[in-house]
């Protein structure tokens, strides 16, 4: 045999090795990173021009912010979830939470934060009530208005308005509530799950919804009823000037 093909075995054979060599693995797809301060963080965005962007709000007051509203006086309510997306277990104590941003000032910073209320599993939706004092929160298995009897800005009272609602899929669970003008608040049901409501959570199923829909409850738990079918994951909806 030449010396040509031996050159050209051995030379395919190195070639082999290095390719199935455990050490000349591809690396991961994605470098990792260690995370960056949050005002370094603002300074990374690329905006258009004219346009700026502040932080309002950042950890440990709040961890992953799930959905946000504005009560009466100009507090933004936030909800923020450690657990997502794996809701917490029957019998453990889960650790999401609902937050209140005050004072919010030019440099958009808020001043007063707030945790009023604790112990959450996987909050999106969130309707802060007239008064201050009263707030509508989703809470896996439940709809639940929570309530600061005492006015120390923390909720003491709970109450279940609607429930259980299924949570095989989390990521689009019962979100986006809006406080109509017929005094109905409107509401969005998330993709995959199958729930069969109560009122209050207990006695007889008042309605089943399959995957996604829009529907709509009385804010006082006393009636729920949907509006729209067929939708694959709804996830936010507003009212314009026209209603």
């Amino acid at each position: 045999m030449s010396t040509g093909v031996w050159l050209g075995r051995l030379l395919a054979l190195g070639i082999c090795v290095c390719c199935f060599s455990p050490g000349a693995s591809a690396g991961p797809p994605v470098a990792p990173t260690d995370p960056l301060p949050p005002e370094e963080e603002r300074t990374r965005f690329q905006l258009p021009p004219g346009f700026e962007i502040q932080l309002v709000a950042a950890e440990p007051d709040i961890q992953k912010p799930m959905n946000l509203a504005f009560d009466a006086q100009g507090r933004l309510w936030v909800t923020h979830s450690i657990e997502y997306p794996f809701a917490a277990e029957e019998g453990r104590v889960p650790r999401d939470g609902l937050t209140v941003l005050d004072g919010i000032g030019p440099d958009g910073r808020a001043t007063r934060v707030t945790k009023f209320a604790e112990e959450l599993n996987i909050p999106i939706g969130v309707l802060p009530l007239p008064g201050g004092r009263e707030v509508i929160v989703w809470s896996i298995p439940n709809i639940w208005k929570l309530t600061d009897t005492d006015g120390d800005g923390q909720a003491d009272k709970r109450e279940v308005l609607y429930g259980p609602f299924d949570f095989v899929d989390t990521h689009g669970d019962q979100n986006a509530f809006r406080l109509g003008p017929d005094g109905w608040v409107y509401a969005c049901h998330g993709f995959r799950n199958a729930s069969k409501i109560k009122l209050r959570g207990e006695g007889d199923v008042v309605l089943e919804m399959q995957s996604g829909n829009t529907y709509r409850f009385r804010p006082d738990g006393s009636a729920i009823e949907q509006l729209t079918f067929g939708q694959v994951n709804p996830f936010g909806q507003c009212f314009d000037e026209r209603g």
